[in-house]
């Protein structure tokens, strides 16, 4: 492949493979070994779960950079340009960078094709070697044992939340899925298990292969404590953590297990107490619960699309209804169930508006119009995001919050319209 422009590649990439979705480790660990990017030595940390990979791995890349590392953190999706998947020292890749691992990565391969994830996932690495990043945080993509980010051997892992997601590939219970999140756990080497409900598969799986485990409400704790947090385990405490800006007091749970990788777990991995609280203080995760200036009391921007993330939006704006209006601007992917979700969010939102996504993968406006109106909803408009914003900021009162939440598609259209920061434009929206 020749292409001048990270979009032209981009555009390629997207049809070497037959098939979107082919978890599997063979293609690509074949590749990483012809690159030899199995043998970087750089420690790794590998997060999985349904729900605060990427806050952890926020959490993580903040207090690593606080103690003065250079941490690589391999995240995904993207919200508006492909580079924000990789990022070293938290500055995501310029193009020509990440156009030479492209163009290392084609050559290695030979025959063999890679999916988009596949081939992302190895030009991560590729960077990560080429910059001496430490550690390497990567958050996997799709469930763990079979996922592309599992063909590196993690020092380090850790689950968070488990929930019913990505059913058809991965299972349809929690002990299924988290049996498939558990597969990035080595033999004789920590996992953290940030699931305050942990299914049994978590421990059972760790038992088996002999990796020590360190398990929220058991092993360590934390506390919500207004703005700030608390957090400890036996010998050790941390009291008035600075809370991420994004979190509720549920969400905590991920600030927490991230504390925790830092914090003896891994010997050769911990950090001092500074940088755990200079980290905290400074760690920034876009569109997850990110609230933004606007009229009224601004606009609240939520990638969250399960049941779990759903949830954690919801707690946060049964609060704001106490003092204002909740005008909620929606669109949701159809492999998403759509009842369950607006049953979550529909004591919480006083006005909806129906977006329409332009997407062939998301629920059509009127399939998500239809199930608003027979669950007795307020239903104030239907049309794009430009639209949405014109109609809700025009009518929004001194303390209403505006939320544009369901997708990350939702929060990306917003973000291009100027709601919130906007980085400029990149195709690829794997």
């Amino acid at each position: 492949m020749i292409a001048a422009s990270l979009d032209a590649w981009l555009a390629w990439l997207e049809g070497l493979h037959p098939r979107e979705i082919d978890l599997g480790l063979g293609r690509i660990g074949e590749v990483a070994d012809r690159l030899g990017l199995r043998n970087a030595a750089a420690p790794i940390i590998t997060v999985a779960g349904t729900n605060g990979k990427g806050s952890t791995v926020a959490c993580l890349e903040a207090m690593y950079r606080a103690a003065g590392y250079r941490p690589g953190a391999y995240t995904s999706p993207h919200l508006l340009r492909y580079n924000e998947r990789m990022r070293v020292d938290g500055e995501a890749l310029d193009d020509a960078t990440i156009l030479d691992a492209f163009r290392a990565i084609d050559a290695a391969r030979g025959a063999i094709t890679l999916t988009y994830f596949e081939f992302a996932t190895l030009a991560a690495a590729w960077c990560f070697r080429s910059a001496e990043a430490r550690p390497w945080l990567l958050e996997v993509g799709l469930g763990g044992r079979l996922d592309a980010t599992n063909c590196f051997d993690a020092d380090l892992a850790v689950v968070t939340t488990i929930d019913l997601d990505h059913m058809e590939w991965l299972g349809d219970n929690r002990e299924a899925i988290a049996g498939e999140k558990m597969g990035i756990a080595r033999a004789g080497r920590p996992v953290i298990c940030a699931d305050p409900r942990p299914p049994y598969r978590i421990a059972e799986r760790a038992e088996a292969i002999g990796a020590p485990l360190w398990q929220l409400g058991r092993d360590y704790h934390y506390r919500a404590e207004g703005e700030t947090w608390s957090w400890w385990q036996d010998g050790r405490d941390y009291a008035h953590l600075p809370r991420p800006a994004w979190m509720g007091d549920a969400a905590l749970a991920n600030a927490a297990g991230a504390v925790m990788a830092v914090s003896g777990a891994h010997p050769a991995l911990a950090l001092e107490s500074p940088a755990i609280m200079q980290g905290l203080a400074a760690a920034r995760l876009a569109g997850r619960q990110a609230l933004v200036s606007g009229p009224g009391a601004g606009w609240l921007l939520d990638v969250g699309h399960n049941p779990s993330a759903i949830a954690l939006l919801a707690e946060r704006l049964a609060a704001q209804r106490v003092v204002g209006r909740v005008r909620l601007a929606f669109g949701l992917m159809a492999r998403k169930p759509l009842k369950p979700l607006i049953e979550q969010l529909a004591p919480v939102v006083d006005e909806w508006f129906v977006l329409d996504l332009d997407d062939p993968q998301s629920h059509s406006r009127a399939e998500i119009e239809a199930a608003l109106t027979n669950a007795g909803q307020t239903v104030i408009g239907v049309g794009d995001a430009l639209m949405a914003r014109q109609r809700l900021e025009a009518s929004t009162a001194d303390a209403d919050l505006m939320v544009a939440a369901g997708s990350f598609r939702v929060v990306e259209a917003f973000m291009r319209i100027g709601v919130g920061a906007c980085n400029g434009s990149g195709s690829g929206r794997n």
